[in-house]
């Protein structure tokens, strides 16, 4: 039987920036190849395979310096791949494994990833495919509440991302979350760049 490859970019160890687990220590798994090309993706080195290195899941667990308890794999889009073999590994190392998504592919359960970010995008009309643990919606210009999916979710899991640290999208999100008070939402920011980390 062949061994699942993937098309990594990089693994590195920092904080989770975002969302329900922000603040904690976590070492990121990314990888290459995605399904959708939002113009603001603070990633857009993923889109592109021919910057990856193909790598068993044995082989990201023995080159990723894993510190942290806490792992993500992200992308990219990384349910384009089999994540089967690799949260099976880090599992062996007692991990707890999270994935961010953009919400277009079902996640077998079989995969047994502990948590998952879905942040449906515009390029997916906001398409939601997977029962996921916490939503993130990045607020750009075009976004209004009504691209939430109605989902059941615990309340203080709906994140209003803000786009790329603009004023615009922050007071969009503030606003929004002053309107709405049923909704349960929370106002999202990217710490690691306000801590200036990666």
């Amino acid at each position: 039987m062949n061994k699942v490859l993937y098309p990594i970019i990089e693994m590195f160890s920092s904080i989770q920036g975002e969302g329900f687990h922000i603040g904690k220590g976590t070492t990121f798994i990314r990888v290459a190849g995605c399904n959708l090309r939002c113009s603001w993706c603070d990633t857009q080195n993923s889109f592109d395979l021919s910057n990856a290195q193909w790598l068993s899941a044995e082989e990201i667990v023995d080159q990723a310096q894993i510190p942290h308890h806490h792992v993500v794999i992200t992308g990219g889009e990384p349910t384009l791949y089999d994540l089967g073999p690799l949260v099976r590994e880090l599992h062996k190392l007692c991990k707890y494994v999270a994935i961010e998504t953009n919400g277009t592919n079902p996640i077998p359960v079989e995969w047994g990833i502990d948590w998952i970010t879905a942040s449906p995008k515009p390029g997916s009309q906001f398409a939601l495919c997977c029962q996921a643990d916490e939503l993130k919606y990045v607020v750009d210009d075009e976004f209004s509440i009504d691209c939430i999916t109605e989902q059941d979710m615990p309340e203080g899991r709906v994140f209003l991302q803000v786009e790329s640290g603009r004023l615009e999208s922050a007071q969009k999100g503030y606003d929004l979350l002053q309107r709405f008070p049923e909704r349960g939402l929370r106002l999202g920011i990217q710490l690691h760049k306000v801590l200036n980390v990666r």
